[in-house]
C-alpha cells in the first residue's frame, strides 16, 4: 500500500472534500483525485461515495481511517526522530577521563551541552589514563580526555593538545611557604610531601625535576590522583606537586591553600583522544568544541 496515497486519503477524511485536503497538503486538487483512485485500485473497494461533486466516505473508508491511525502516529514519531538526530538533540555520548579534565572542565562543558541538547544521553566515565586509551582503542567511548600521553600513541590513535599547563604546589595557608611566590626543590627539601604514584603519569616527571637539581625526592604520604593530593594537602598534611588543572578545581572548593609555581617551569599536556579510523559524530564535535572553549575560559 502506497503510504503517500494513505496519507492523502486520511486528509480527505479529516477535511470531508478534496478541496480541503488538497489545500491541506499544499497539492492539486486533481492530485488529490488521482491518488484516492489509485489507492482505490490497489485495495480493491471503494472509499467514498461520489455524488457529482460531493463525496462521502464508505463503511470500509472509516474502517480504513481508524487503523490507519497507529501508523501515522508511528511515522511522526519517525519523523520527529529523524529531525532530532538531525539538530543533534538526540543521541548518546560517551566520554572516559583522567581526573584531571574529568573533574576539572567536562562537569561544565557536560552542563552546557545538556542545557542546548536535553535529550541526550551522556557517559562519564572517569578513569586511569591507561583506561582511557584502552577504552578509544576497543571502541567504548567516544571521546577520550588525559594528560601526559606519549608521543607514541599518535601511530594508533588520534590525539589533540587542548591545553598545557604548568606543574604547581599547593600549599596550606598556614605553612610559611605559602608567601613565596614561587617554589623550587631545594626549597620543598625537608618539607613533608604528598607524592603521586610512579605508576602515574605525573609521579616520574616530578622525581626527575628533583633529581636534575640534586635533591633527594622523599615523600611523607603518595597517592594515586592529583585530587587526592590536593585533598590531603587541603589539611595541611604536606605540600603537593600537581598540574594546574588539578590545582584550580581545590582552589574553587576550599579558601585553605595557595597554589604557588613550581620551578624549574614544567609543562603538562592535556590532549583529547579520538579513534584513528572513525571520525566523530556531530554530538561529539559539539561536545569537543564546547569543552575547548571552557578550558580557554576558567585557564584565561
Amino acid at each position: 500500500m502506497n503510504l503517500r496515497n494513505l496519507e492523502i486519503f486520511r486528509a480527505v477524511m479529516q477535511s470531508q472534500t478534496t478541496t480541503g485536503a488538497s489545500k491541506f497538503l499544499k497539492i492539486s486538487q486533481p492530485a488529490v483525485s488521482s491518488a484516492i483512485k489509485q489507492l482505490e485500485e490497489q485495495i480493491g473497494f471503494a472509499l467514498f461515495h461520489r455524488f457529482g461533486n460531493r463525496i462521502s466516505p464508505t463503511e470500509e473508508a472509516k474502517i480504513l481511517y481508524i487503523e490507519s491511525e497507529p501508523l501515522f502516529l508511528m511515522s511522526k514519531t519517525l519523523n520527529r526522530t529523524v529531525i532530532d538526530i538531525k539538530e543533534q538533540q538526540l543521541g548518546t555520548l560517551k566520554i572516559v577521563s583522567t581526573p584531571q579534565i574529568g573533574h576539572s572542565f567536562l562537569p561544565a562543558a557536560i552542563n552546557k551541552l545538556l542545557k542546548d541538547k536535553p535529550k541526550i544521553k551522556v557517559s562519564l566515565d572517569v578513569r586511569r589514563s591507561y583506561h582511557v586509551v584502552e577504552a578509544i582503542q576497543n571502541g567504548a567511548a567516544d571521546l577520550g580526555f588525559a594528560i601526559a600521553l606519549e608521543k607514541e600513541l599518535s601511530q594508533t590513535l588520534r590525539l589533540e593538545p587542548i591545553a598545557t599547563v604548568d606543574l604547581v604546589c599547593l600549599v596550606h595557608k598556614n605553612n610559611p611557604l605559602s608567601k613565596r611566590i614561587e617554589l623550587h626543590p631545594i626549597d620543598l627539601s625537608g618539607q613533608a610531601l604528598i607524592g603521586l604514584e610512579m605508576s602515574t603519569k605525573l609521579g616520574p616527571l616530578i622525581s626527575d625535576v628533583f633529581s636534575d637539581a640534586g635533591i633527594p625526592y622523599r615523600t611523607t604520604v603518595d597517592v594515586r590522583y592529583s585530587q587526592t593530593a590536593c585533598m590531603l594537602a587541603d589539611e595541611g598534611i604536606g605540600i603537593c606537586i600537581v598540574d594546574y588543572f588539578s590545582a584550580l578545581t581545590m582552589k574553587h572548593m576550599s579558601n585553605n591553600i595557595k597554589i604557588i609555581p613550581f620551578k624549574p617551569q614544567t609543562k603538562v599536556v592535556a590532549s583529547v583522544i579520538m579513534a584513528k579510523d572513525k571520525s566523530l559524530s556531530n554530538i561529539s564535535n559539539t561536545f569537543l568544541n564546547i569543552t575547548k572553549d571552557i578550558i580557554k575560559q576558567k585557564l584565561a
